[in-house]
């Protein structure tokens, strides 16, 4: 037995959008955006917003389901252009199922558990009252899709990149649109006989999608362009975004008005961004501007990011998570995340190296809701389990083969995962730390875990964190790593081992780079996404990257992008607290990471001053539910030499006491084990001690001395 079911959602569409519906049964497409049913617009008063379909279904049966907006792209036929999306009337419930046609999904809802239908103890007809887009079960959850089968680019105009040569021109405003033109060669009008050598330019595609946004503006969100385009004001930083079925077919074209005041904005001439090569995902481009009269009048400086799929994964619409945060009920406090693990190991004393599958599972045992660790990639393109993008090696001379006390650095990039595993490494810290110089026998404590490894092993109970490195460039325009991977390549590798070996675990994406998350976003439909943001500090050069410079910039950065939120160093959150509400009134998730984090009275802080989640290290020490350290002395006489854990510039250095409290050497040390914790306020929080090499205790003289408490 069988039931017609009419459904019928109110949408807000723009020209050449169609809404579309999608489920969990065969008719509905099985959660696959390419076999959705396509709905047929009804008009109702003066807006056409109410969507309608009608879908034969089983009786007695429960479905769930979800409305999409989305448009499929054109296709030539016989040198015009044709649609390729077709209403259910000519195919059976939904689109003419074909992989390869180009579509782009603009919103879709992402409510956690999908609309429900019933069929039980019903006629032959069932209508399902009215839905409103995104808005059920007293949820409203929209998301901006992702890269289905096409691709993205964003055009991007900032560091005043517009000179016109003559002074008149440089002393006037622009507004600036950008136009999606189409190169493709079918797509030509046909040549004159008489005429064999001349051809027509490329033509405007037929429905725009080009969206603008200046980051410079407090409501950043993507939108459509007016007749003029964007106004570019002095250090602007405007973005313009189309999704695309062939980059190699399409280019851009960039129009100029003058804008004066009580005048319609005056169009002076165009620039012309050629279409582009798929293996080019970054670039600038330096563009002529042409006049009206066919003449150059001056230049622009033009940025563009690609965005590819990634190739052999698909994603489905049962379910995703990249709007939600609610992982913990409400009114239960912050998230408690394990910076590396058990915290950074080469930069200070610490039990566990960091970020190892051992630190991992300590920091889960000692209630870390989430651990953050650190991707990138090996030469052989594994993803491994490292905070920096290179380590240190000794070599020896060529004649007399004497080791020399310099260290010779490496990227990681460079050496293939059997390398990195084996070989005898040192940390690019300023201190010579050895990464593995031993074998322990035990896995678990071993350097360059794998991804997949970490994923395998450690408990699916415990979160992770997943920052995606790609080096930057600083203000002094050093980069952190030349001729590093390719953006897409090295994000594609990564969500690979993700997403076979993710299960049930709770995951966020994280990154310093601006492009990575922008991409992290497009790529896939289930995780979200963070930005990591260090602001303007003292600790380290400020990034060159407007969107990586102060936190504002950062901030309407994660809006514009539909980010979860982002992740703000605390160094210089303390300096602006107002920075926290400003974050939550954009209704952005806040994590906040740094060393200021590392005590119990600093998380507390945290903790009442409603942020989502607190990255610190030895979560066993300054949990502050943790009465007492969770590493215990194996005697008296190592607990009266052990080490105090104070606040500097390694996060958590230690050094010895002796019974006054003084530091003092470790022969003269004679006081007890005392785990300080810091009491002064904000000011004062981020002040340093300097202490020595010397003070510092090795890993193999602490592991002796202390065994996890049961």
């Amino acid at each position: 037995m069988s039931v017609d079911v009419k459904f019928t959602v109110k949408v807000d569409t723009s020209k050449g959008q169609c809404v579309c519906l999608v489920g969990n049964d065969t008719r509905l497409g099985s959660w696959d955006p390419l076999r959705a049913v396509e709905m047929e617009r009804e008009f109702t008063g003066q807006n056409w917003k109410q969507w309608t379909c009608s879908v034969t279904l089983d009786r007695n049966a429960t479905y769930g389901y979800r409305f999409f907006v989305c448009k499929r792209q054109m296709a030539l036929k016989n040198g015009e252009m044709k649609s390729v999306t077709t209403h259910p009337s000519s195919f059976a419930n939904g689109f003419e199922h074909n992989d390869n046609l180009p579509i782009t999904i603009f919103k879709w809802e992402t409510n956690i558990r999908p609309r429900h239908l019933s069929t039980e103890n019903c006629g032959s007809t069932l209508i399902v009252p009215e839905a409103s887009f995104g808005k059920y079960d007293g949820s409203f959850h929209i998301a901006k899709g992702w890269l289905v089968n096409q691709y993205e680019v964003q055009i991007r105009l900032h560091s005043n990149p517009i000179y016109m040569w003559k002074t008149k021109r440089r002393e006037q405003m622009y507004s600036i649109k950008c136009i999606a033109m189409d190169y493709a060669t079918q797509g030509s009008p046909r040549l004159d006989s008489s005429d064999d050598d001349s051809r027509e330019g490329p033509c405007p595609f037929q429905v725009d999608d080009v969206l603008v946004c200046n980051l410079g503006h407090d409501e950043c969100r993507p939108e459509l362009q007016g007749p003029a385009g964007m106004l570019y004001n002095k250090d602007d930083y405007v973005v313009f975004r189309s999704p695309m079925p062939d980059p190699q077919q399409q280019g851009f074209q960039l129009d100029f008005f003058v804008c004066e005041s009580n005048r319609a904005p005056r169009f002076v001439g165009s620039a012309h961004l050629l279409p582009i090569k798929l293996k080019e995902s970054q670039s600038s481009r330096k563009c002529p501007i042409i006049g009206c009269n066919h003449k150059p009048i001056g230049e622009v400086m033009v940025e563009y990011l690609l965005g590819k799929p990634v190739s052999g994964l698909k994603f489905s619409m049962d379910i995703s998570y990249q709007t939600h945060f609610k992982w913990k009920e409400i009114g239960e406090k912050s998230l408690d995340i394990g910076h590396r693990g058990m915290g950074a190991s080469y930069s200070q004393v610490n039990a566990l190296k960091e970020n190892t599958v051992a630190s991992f599972l300590a920091a889960g045992k000692h209630g870390a809701d989430f651990v953050e660790f650190d991707v990138l990639l090996s030469k052989d393109k594994q993803a491994v389990i490292y905070h920096d993008f290179s380590v240190k090696v000794k070599y020896s001379t060529k004649k007399t083969h004497k080791v020399q006390s310099e260290l010779f650095e490496i990227p990681v990039k460079s050496l293939t995962l059997t390398q990195l595993q084996s070989m005898r490494l040192f940390a690019s810290t300023a201190h010579q730390v050895e990464i593995n110089k031993d074998e322990t026998g035990e896995e678990s404590t071993e350097p360059f875990p794998t991804l997949e490894q970490v994923l395998q092993v450690v408990d699916e109970n415990t979160g992770f964190d997943i920052e995606i490195k790609f080096p930057q460039q600083d203000v002094n325009d050093v980069w952190e790593m030349d001729n590093y991977f390719d953006v897409n390549d090295n994000i594609d590798q990564i969500l690979k081992v993700v997403f076979a070996n993710a299960g049930s675990r709770k995951i966020v994406f994280s990154s310093f780079d601006p492009d990575t998350c922008i991409l992290l976003q497009l790529k896939q439909n289930k995780y979200p996404v963070l930005l990591l943001h260090q602001g303007l500090t003292e600790l380290y050069v400020p990034y060159k990257d407007y969107r990586a410079f102060i936190f504002k910039n950062g901030i309407s950065f994660a809006v514009s992008e539909n980010l979860l939120g982002v992740a703000l160093h605390s160094e210089v959150l303390l300096k602006d607290m107002d920075l926290i509400d400003r974050v939550l009134k954009k209704n952005l998730v806040l994590f906040v990471w740094g060393n200021d984090n590392n005590n119990p009275t600093m998380i507390r802080r945290l903790r009442d001053l409603k942020v989502h989640g607190i990255i610190y290290d030895r979560i066993d020490c300054h949990k502050p539910e943790h009465q007492q350290p969770e590493f215990e002395l194996m005697s008296a006489k190592d607990e009266a030499s052990f080490m105090n854990v104070v606040k500097n510039e390694n996060a958590a250095s230690v050094h010895f006491l002796d019974d006054r409290g003084r530091r003092c050497s470790p022969e003269e040390s004679a006081g007890d084990c005392v785990m300080t914790e810091d009491t002064t306020n904000s000011a004062s929080s981020s002040s340093m001690l300097d202490i020595s090499n010397d003070d510092l205790m090795s890993q193999q003289e602490l592991m002796p001395m202390v065994k996890t408490a049961s």
